[in-house]
Formats: structure tokens, C-alpha cells, sequence
């Protein structure tokens, strides 16, 4: 009886992981309605990328040191290990950001799968196999690349004594522990938070944790190598305290595979090795014990759900702006769709994250320079706003690309909006939750410091300005916000970021410039301010030509597939 049971659960558990795998997949890249397969590769591939580059590179490094002393190299090696080790934990917490949500199986999973005989311990043990499936998977393709590469360019160093086996044996294991502690780290805390706080507060650290992962990932390649060297150098005077990072704990791991660890780095070694073992032994039971009642609770959360109290912001935005009743049902779709989905919430956290990480930077390469003068106005306090200003439009629009729930859009199908009902409500949309919060923050930013005829101009430029690029975004938009199918194109990865940083380069710094003139120029006020409604006025032209020859897109057009013209409304 107890060994049928046990090949019961078995099956059950390899069948539901298969699925939970594709689940975790379609969270990673935010599309359920299309196979990911080809964006998976292409993303896989980008985030191989830097460590990769960065591995090949170091066949110049290590000729350059044929004849250095062997304190140098052994410094230049441990620099080398910790940024590897480093990347990896990065890219795992970037990992475990997106499939965040996706660990526990939600209300309507437990709908699906709680009627059928299948324990809760297997449905939860299935999910988390999934997960340590695909996290291992990701780590492999993100570390083996580069261990390949930089093993075989290092080892021949004499330093090293063509040891190629160790060297990668050392890299493979210090990389991949490193990258999966974290991973099973960040695992257990969204457990912790499922069990202690249930799920709104698990929404949101997931979404804290897309900002902060991004902001990491962005400054690790500017303030990295100087915080490594200085860790390495630590790390070879036997400073205890560089011990408690845990990148030094996996970089002396591949150091004592290698065989040159002192004892400061033994220590280091054994403490990543405990919290390693620690984190493999705590996981399971972190998901498993707690999972009859999670799956209960999940189910009566889904019984509970209501309709978020957004209406108190969309009556007055609507009342504010006329809108009429199709838009204002439109937007507050959308902005329901925004405040209840973790998805969208994870996208918008990513692009938040990358305006603050740019942000970061710029502050940083003014500082240089010494222009930062809070007492006085200067061209850098236009920027900021600017910057945020530009990832929140661009951020919202590749949210409302995603659908929270295909079948959902059912309403707009039997009574079809307009196209430029669509527009309107997404141009509403970004300008209620971009536009005017980023406004607001900069008149207490400035206001202090300002004039009020400074601060109120540079205030509706940046508002006119926020609308061109809305203008400009929504060109050819054809779609009902957060309701129509979207499959991830692997061309926006291979194709159109030149053009992105190109744009938030002109967008943030160089109309912030053109701002701070117009705060002392009329003729500058007046050619800014003309210029950004010829272009809005021009992209509604455009766009009012196109609603005559196409309709909504609610589902993905086959490969292959002909297109409709629509030169004639008969045949619609």
C-alpha cells in the first residue's frame, strides 16, 4: 500500500513538474500565449553575454603577466573569480524576481488541481522542483560559457601550470553554488513571506527585489571593478572582515580547487559551504509542511477577490478630463489590471529599477565633475525627472502589451471599442500614473530652489514633453490595454535597444538641456513648446489616417498567415 502510494506520488510529481516548468517559463518572460522557446535562447544568450566578453578578454591579461610576480597574478585571479561569482549571484536574483509569484501555485491552480486525487506536499514539491529545474538550467547557461573561456586562457599562466581540469572544476563549482544559494536564499524569503504575511505583501517584495536587482546588475559594471580590487587586496592581507561577503566565500572555493588558498580563504570557503548546505537542506520543508494550508488559503483569497478600489481615482482623473464613458470603462480596466497583476507589477519594477540605476550613474558622472550646486538651478535637476519620466512612459507601455488574462477580454470582443477609444485610455493611463506623479515630485524638488515662473515652465515642458513621447509610442497602437495576446519577440532583444538608449539618451539629457535654456529664453521656451505639439499634432494626424484601413488585434496572427486590408468597410 505505502510503496503504491509512493509510485502514485512519483508520477503525479514528474507529470505536474513538467507543466510547473512551463509555468515558471511563461512567468519568466511574461507571455502565456505563445511559445517562448526562441525568446528564452536570445535572452539566455544576452545574460551570458558580459561574463562570456569579459572571460574572452582576459587572453590579453594573462600574456601581459607572463613574467608579473605571483602575488599580482594571484590578486588579478582573485578579482577575476569574485566578479564571475558575483554576476551569477546577480543574475540568479534577477531570476528569481521574475518567477517570484509563479513558486506557489495560486487560486486558480489549487481550483484546478484540488479536485483531482493529488496530495498537497506533491503539488508543492512539484512546483519547487520546477523551480531548482529551471534556476540550475539558467545558472549553467549563464556560467559554464564563461568558465570554458576563461579556464582555458588562464591556464596558460605559469602561475597556473596548464591545470585546465582544476580551473574549471573550481570555476563550474564556485559559480554555480554561488549563484544557486542565492536563488534558494531568495526562494526561502518569498516562503517566509507567503507563510508569515500572505501574498499582497509577497507582491510586493517580489517587486522590491526586481528594483533592487536591477539597480545592481546595472552599476556592477561601473563600480564593480574598483569594489573587487579593493576586496581581493583585502582578501590577500588576511583582513578578516572581507570574510563576511559571500562572493569571497565561492571565490575561495575555486581558489583552494586550484590550490593557492591561505587560510583566511579556507575559512571563507567553509562558511559558503555551511549556508550552501544549509539553504539545500531548509528549502524543502519550507515549501512542503505548509502546503494543505497555503493551498487552502490560496483558494480563499481567490473566493475574496474584488475589484481593487481604483474607481476613486478613475472618476476623478476622468471627471478632470472629460473623459468619455468607453474611455473611462477602458482605463479602468487598465488601471485595475496594473494594481492587481504581479506581472505588470514586475515589469513596471524592472523599469524603475533601470531609472534609478541610470539616475545612479548620472549623478555620479556629474559629481565628477563637480557640477552638482544644489544652492543654485543648473541643467542636471532637469534630468532626473526626465529620466523617470522616460522609463515610466516606456514601462507602462510594455505592460499594457501583456494581457493579465486572455479569456478576460470577452467584454471588449461582443461590444468592440474604437481604436481611438484604446488610444485615449492608454494616454490617460500614462499620464496618471507616470506623468503626474514624476510632475508632482519635481515641483518638490524644485520649487525651493527655483523661481515660480522657473519651476511652473520647466513643470508643462516636461508634461508636453511626456506627451510627445506617449504620441510617439502609441503610433501605431492598435490594441485594447492589458487584454490582448502578445507573444515576446526575440527581434527586441537582437534590434531596437540602440534605438531605446538613443532615445532616453535624447529624451533625458539632451531636452533637459534644452529645458534649463527655455527657463531663461523666451524664443528657447517657444520652440520648445512648438515643437513638442507639431510632433503630437503630426502623430495624430498619422494615426487618424491608419484607423480607417485596421482594427483591434486581439489574438496573435498566425505565421504565415494573410492579412486583412480593410480597404472597405463592407467586408468588415
Amino acid at each position: 500500500m505505502v510503496m503504491g502510494q509512493l509510485r502514485r506520488d512519483w508520477h503525479q510529481f514528474r507529470l505536474l513538474s513538467k507543466d510547473a516548468v512551463r509555468q515558471l517559463i511563461d512567468a519568466a518572460m511574461l507571455s502565456r500565449d505563445s511559445d517562448p522557446t526562441q525568446f528564452v535562447i536570445w535572452l539566455l544568450a544576452l545574460v551570458a553575454t558580459p561574463t562570456a566578453f569579459f572571460a574572452a578578454r582576459q587572453v590579453h591579461t594573462y600574456t601581459v603577466l607572463m613574467r608579473a610576480p605571483e602575488e599580482l597574478v594571484q590578486i588579478v585571479a582573485l578579482q577575476h573569480r569574485l566578479f564571475f561569482v558575483t554576476y551569477g549571484m546577480l543574475a540568479a536574483a534577477l531570476l528569481a524576481a521574475l518567477i517570484w509569484e509563479a513558486v506557489f501555485p495560486d487560486g486558480r491552480d489549487q481550483e484546478i488541481v484540488g479536485v483531482l486525487p493529488v496530495r498537497p506536499h506533491v503539488f508543492a514539491a512539484s512546483r519547487l522542483g520546477a523551480a531548482v529545474i529551471v534556476g540550475t538550467v539558467f545558472a549553467a547557461a549563464v556560467n559554464l560559457p564563461a568558465a570554458v573561456l576563461y579556464s582555458m586562457f588562464s591556464a596558460g599562466h605559469p602561475t597556473f601550470g596548464w591545470n585546465i581540469l582544476g580551473l574549471l572544476a573550481g570555476h563550474t563549482m564556485a559559480t554555480m553554488m554561488g549563484s544557486l544559494l542565492v536563488f534558494f536564499g531568495l526562494l526561502i524569503v518569498r516562503g517566509l513571506a507567503a507563510v508569515l504575511f500572505g501574498a499582497g505583501a509577497g507582491k510586493w517584495l517580489g517587486a522590491l527585489l526586481q528594483i533592487v536587482t536591477v539597480v545592481l546588475l546595472f552599476e556592477a559594471f561601473f563600480f564593480l571593478p574598483g569594489i573587487l580590487g579593493t576586496l581581493a587586496t583585502g582578501v590577500m592581507r588576511g583582513d578578516a572582515a572581507i570574510a563576511m561577503f559571500p562572493p569571497v566565500w565561492f571565490a575561495a572555493l575555486h581558489t583552494w580547487v586550484v590550490g593557492h588558498a591561505n587560510q583566511m580563504l579556507e575559512s571563507a570557503m567553509f562558511t559558503g559551504l555551511m549556508w550552501f548546505g544549509a539553504a539545500t537542506l531548509v528549502i524543502v520543508p519550507m515549501y512542503l509542511v505548509p502546503a494543505r494550508w497555503l493551498g487552502r488559503r490560496a483558494l480563499e483569497r481567490r473566493s475574496r477577490e474584488r475589484a481593487a478600489a481604483t474607481t476613486f481615482v478613475v472618476r476623478t482623473v476622468s471627471t478632470v478630463t472629460h473623459a468619455s464613458p468607453s474611455v473611462r470603462a477602458v482605463f479602468l480596466f487598465a488601471v485595475a489590471s496594473v494594481v492587481r497583476s504581479q506581472r505588470h507589477l514586475i515589469v513596471l519594477a524592472t523599469y524603475f529599477g533601470m531609472a534609478v540605476a541610470v539616475s545612479i550613474i548620472s549623478i555620479f558622472m556629474i559629481d565628477d565633475r563637480g557640477s552638482i550646486k544644489l544652492e543654485q538651478p543648473a541643467s542636471w535637476m532637469l534630468t532626473l525627472p526626465m529620466l523617470f519620466l522616460f522609463f515610466g512612459v516606456v514601462g507602462l507601455r510594455a505592460s499594457c502589451r501583456i494581457p493579465t488574462e486572455v479569456e478576460a477580454n470577452w467584454p471588449f470582443r461582443l461590444a468592440r471599442p474604437s481604436l481611438s477609444t484604446c488610444v485615449n485610455a492608454t494616454v490617460l493611463l500614462m499620464v496618471t500614473l507616470a506623468v503626474l506623479p514624476v510632475a508632482g515630485l519635481t515641483v518638490i524638488m524644485l520649487a525651493p530652489r527655483w523661481p515660480v515662473s522657473s519651476t511652473a515652465s520647466v513643470v508643462a515642458l516636461q508634461m508636453l514633453s511626456a506627451l510627445m513621447l506617449i504620441e510617439a509610442l502609441l503610433l501605431r497602437w492598435r490594441k485594447v490595454p492589458f487584454a490582448c495576446a502578445q507573444a515576446p519577440s526575440p527581434e527586441v532583444l537582437k534590434a531596437w535597444w540602440p534605438a531605446y538608449g538613443f532615445a532616453m539618451y535624447w529624451f533625458g539629457f539632451g531636452l533637459a538641456d534644452w529645458q534649463f535654456a527655455a527657463t531663461s529664453s523666451n524664443h528657447a521656451l517657444a520652440w520648445y513648446a512648438g515643437t513638442c505639439l507639431a510632433v503630437i499634432v503630426a502623430v495624430r494626424l498619422v494615426r487618424h489616417r491608419d484607423f480607417r484601413r485596421h482594427q483591434l488585434e486581439f489574438d496573435l496572427a498566425p505565421s504565415g498567415s494573410l492579412d486583412r486590408l480593410n480597404l472597405s468597410e463592407a467586408l468588415n
